[in-house]
Protein backbone atom coordinates (compact mmCIF):
# COMPACT_ATOMS: atom_id res chain seq x y z
CA UNK A 1 0.00 0.00 0.00
CA UNK A 2 1.52 3.51 -0.99
CA UNK A 3 2.07 5.97 1.84
CA UNK A 4 -0.45 8.79 1.72
CA UNK A 5 2.39 11.53 2.08
CA UNK A 6 4.00 9.78 -0.74
CA UNK A 7 1.06 10.30 -3.42
CA UNK A 8 1.05 13.71 -2.08
CA UNK A 9 4.60 14.39 -3.01
CA UNK A 10 4.44 12.70 -5.98
CA UNK A 11 0.63 12.03 -7.03
CA UNK A 12 -0.49 13.31 -9.95
CA UNK A 13 -2.35 15.73 -8.43
CA UNK A 14 0.80 18.15 -7.60
CA UNK A 15 0.51 19.29 -11.42
CA UNK A 16 -3.22 20.38 -10.45
CA UNK A 17 -2.27 22.65 -8.18
CA UNK A 18 0.02 24.45 -9.96
CA UNK A 19 -2.44 24.74 -12.53
CA UNK A 20 -4.67 26.24 -9.99
CA UNK A 21 -2.50 28.74 -8.78
CA UNK A 22 -1.76 29.99 -12.65
CA UNK A 23 -5.26 30.05 -13.01
CA UNK A 24 -6.29 32.07 -9.81
CA UNK A 25 -3.26 34.25 -10.00
CA UNK A 26 -2.81 35.05 -13.65
CA UNK A 27 -6.85 34.35 -14.55
CA UNK A 28 -7.50 36.70 -10.85
CA UNK A 29 -5.69 39.53 -12.86
CA UNK A 30 -8.67 39.78 -15.55
CA UNK A 31 -11.89 38.20 -13.89
CA UNK A 32 -10.97 39.11 -10.23
CA UNK A 33 -13.89 36.71 -9.16
CA UNK A 34 -11.71 33.90 -9.25
CA UNK A 35 -10.07 35.59 -6.07
CA UNK A 36 -13.48 33.89 -4.68
CA UNK A 37 -11.90 30.99 -4.96
CA UNK A 38 -9.28 31.17 -2.38
CA UNK A 39 -11.97 32.29 -0.14
CA UNK A 40 -13.51 28.69 -0.39
CA UNK A 41 -10.15 27.30 -0.01
CA UNK A 42 -9.95 29.28 3.67
CA UNK A 43 -13.11 27.91 4.15
CA UNK A 44 -12.38 24.81 3.14
CA UNK A 45 -9.08 24.81 5.38
CA UNK A 46 -11.06 25.71 8.90
CA UNK A 47 -14.15 23.21 8.01
CA UNK A 48 -11.51 20.19 7.20
CA UNK A 49 -9.99 21.09 10.41
CA UNK A 50 -12.44 19.40 12.16
CA UNK A 51 -11.95 16.86 11.00
CA UNK A 52 -8.16 16.70 11.57
CA UNK A 53 -5.45 19.18 12.39
CA UNK A 54 -4.20 20.55 9.04
CA UNK A 55 -6.03 17.93 7.00
CA UNK A 56 -6.20 20.66 4.49
CA UNK A 57 -2.57 21.35 5.02
CA UNK A 58 -1.19 17.79 4.79
CA UNK A 59 -4.22 16.58 2.06
CA UNK A 60 -5.52 19.70 -0.30
CA UNK A 61 -3.81 22.94 0.05
CA UNK A 62 -2.13 23.89 -3.61
CA UNK A 63 0.68 25.62 -2.42
CA UNK A 64 1.85 22.93 -0.27
CA UNK A 65 1.51 20.79 -3.05
CA UNK A 66 2.98 23.51 -5.72
CA UNK A 67 5.92 24.17 -3.98
CA UNK A 68 7.00 20.36 -3.56
CA UNK A 69 6.72 20.55 -7.16
CA UNK A 70 8.46 23.84 -8.40
CA UNK A 71 10.54 25.20 -5.42
CA UNK A 72 12.18 21.59 -5.08
CA UNK A 73 14.75 21.53 -7.57
CA UNK A 74 15.69 25.43 -6.44
CA UNK A 75 15.92 24.59 -3.19
CA UNK A 76 18.95 25.69 -1.24
CA UNK A 77 17.88 23.51 1.52
CA UNK A 78 18.96 26.06 4.44
CA UNK A 79 17.37 25.43 7.60
CA UNK A 80 14.52 27.82 8.87
CA UNK A 81 15.04 30.46 11.38
CA UNK A 82 13.58 29.14 14.67
CA UNK A 83 11.94 32.26 14.88
CA UNK A 84 9.64 31.87 12.30
CA UNK A 85 7.97 29.18 13.87
CA UNK A 86 7.23 30.56 16.90
CA UNK A 87 3.50 30.13 17.73
CA UNK A 88 3.62 34.09 18.51
CA UNK A 89 5.29 34.84 15.35
CA UNK A 90 3.01 32.80 13.28
CA UNK A 91 0.09 34.21 15.45
CA UNK A 92 1.24 38.02 14.44
CA UNK A 93 1.65 37.18 11.17
CA UNK A 94 -1.67 35.37 10.89
CA UNK A 95 -3.15 38.58 12.73
CA UNK A 96 -1.27 41.01 10.02
CA UNK A 97 -2.49 39.08 6.83
CA UNK A 98 -6.45 39.39 8.82
CA UNK A 99 -5.62 42.99 9.30
CA UNK A 100 -4.95 43.45 5.79
CA UNK A 101 -7.56 41.20 4.29
CA UNK A 102 -9.72 43.45 6.49
CA UNK A 103 -8.65 46.62 5.67
CA UNK A 104 -8.42 45.84 2.23
CA UNK A 105 -12.35 44.55 2.19
CA UNK A 106 -13.23 48.00 3.93
CA UNK A 107 -12.05 50.35 1.89
CA UNK A 108 -12.16 48.72 -1.55
CA UNK A 109 -14.90 45.74 -0.89
CA UNK A 110 -17.73 47.55 -1.40
CA UNK A 111 -18.55 47.10 -5.46
CA UNK A 112 -19.71 43.74 -5.62
CA UNK A 113 -18.56 40.19 -5.34
CA UNK A 114 -15.50 41.54 -8.50
CA UNK A 115 -13.97 43.43 -5.67
CA UNK A 116 -13.82 41.48 -3.29
CA UNK A 117 -12.31 38.50 -5.08
CA UNK A 118 -9.76 40.70 -5.90
CA UNK A 119 -9.04 41.69 -2.29
CA UNK A 120 -8.91 37.85 -1.90
CA UNK A 121 -6.65 37.53 -5.22
CA UNK A 122 -3.99 39.89 -3.79
CA UNK A 123 -3.87 38.31 -0.48
CA UNK A 124 -3.24 34.66 -2.51
CA UNK A 125 -0.51 36.31 -4.83
CA UNK A 126 1.62 37.94 -1.71
CA UNK A 127 1.50 34.66 -0.02
CA UNK A 128 2.19 32.44 -3.12
CA UNK A 129 4.95 34.65 -3.37
CA UNK A 130 6.35 34.77 0.01
CA UNK A 131 6.26 30.94 0.11
CA UNK A 132 8.16 30.66 -3.07
CA UNK A 133 10.71 32.71 -1.87
CA UNK A 134 11.37 31.14 1.11
CA UNK A 135 10.93 27.45 -0.37
CA UNK A 136 14.20 28.48 -2.63
CA UNK A 137 15.70 30.48 0.19
CA UNK A 138 15.64 27.38 2.57
CA UNK A 139 13.65 24.16 2.17
CA UNK A 140 10.84 23.83 -0.61
CA UNK A 141 8.27 23.61 2.15
CA UNK A 142 9.54 26.09 4.62
CA UNK A 143 6.09 28.16 4.20
CA UNK A 144 4.01 25.80 5.82
CA UNK A 145 5.95 25.90 8.97
CA UNK A 146 4.77 29.48 9.95
CA UNK A 147 1.53 29.19 6.84
CA UNK A 148 -1.15 31.66 8.06
CA UNK A 149 -3.90 29.24 7.57
CA UNK A 150 -1.77 27.17 9.18
CA UNK A 151 -1.56 28.97 11.80
CA UNK A 152 -5.52 29.69 11.92
CA UNK A 153 -6.26 25.69 11.74
CA UNK A 154 -3.60 25.05 14.85
CA UNK A 155 -5.29 28.09 16.88
CA UNK A 156 -8.79 26.30 16.18
CA UNK A 157 -7.75 23.15 16.83
CA UNK A 158 -6.20 24.26 20.17
CA UNK A 159 -9.27 26.15 21.03
CA UNK A 160 -11.85 23.20 20.68
CA UNK A 161 -9.31 21.03 22.37
CA UNK A 162 -9.83 23.75 25.72
CA UNK A 163 -13.40 24.08 25.14
CA UNK A 164 -13.98 20.39 25.24
CA UNK A 165 -11.50 20.03 28.19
Amino acid sequence: MQNPMQSFYSGPYRYLAIVFIVVVGVGGYFYPVIGLAVLALMALAVVTNFRSRRYFCSTLCPNGRALSVAATPLSKGGKLPAALTEPGTRRLLCGFMVFCMINMLIRFGGNGLATVGRVFWAIYLIAVGTSFVVGVLYKPRSWCAFCPMGTLQDTIADATKKAKA
